[in-house]
């Protein structure tokens, strides 16, 4: 499976599994591709930036497109001094849309 962030909608939400951690992004600005992400060595949920994709190959050079299956993807995670968190090769990628809740009532 592939797919944009940007062509996602806001409350969407994808899973990563890697060789070595499972990670969940969900999207606020598919936009600006700004989400919530979880999982990996973060110990709790923060605001990132999904920022780029890293092919499958050594090159240094990152791609832009499609996130699928044997790319890495690189988030821009923390506020006052952001770092750089790049996922090892990704193995499996699935998307869920928002499920729909009542609203409380007041």
């Amino acid at each position: 499976m592939e797919f944009r962030v940007t062509e996602m909608n806001a409350s969407d939400e994808f899973k990563i599994r890697t060789q070595f951690s499972d990670f969940s992004f969900r999207v606020i600005d598919p936009i600006e591709c700004i989400g919530v992400l979880r999982g990996g060595r973060l110990y709790q949920e923060l605001k990132a930036i999904f920022a780029e994709i890293v092919g499958p190959t050594n090159s240094t050079n990152p791609i832009s497109g499609h996130l699928e299956p044997g790319d890495r993807a690189v988030f821009i995670v923390g506020r006052n001094t952001p770092k750089r968190l790049t996922t090892s090769t990704i193995n499996e990628i699935v998307l869920s849309e928002p499920s729909e809740q009542p609203l409380d009532d007041c």
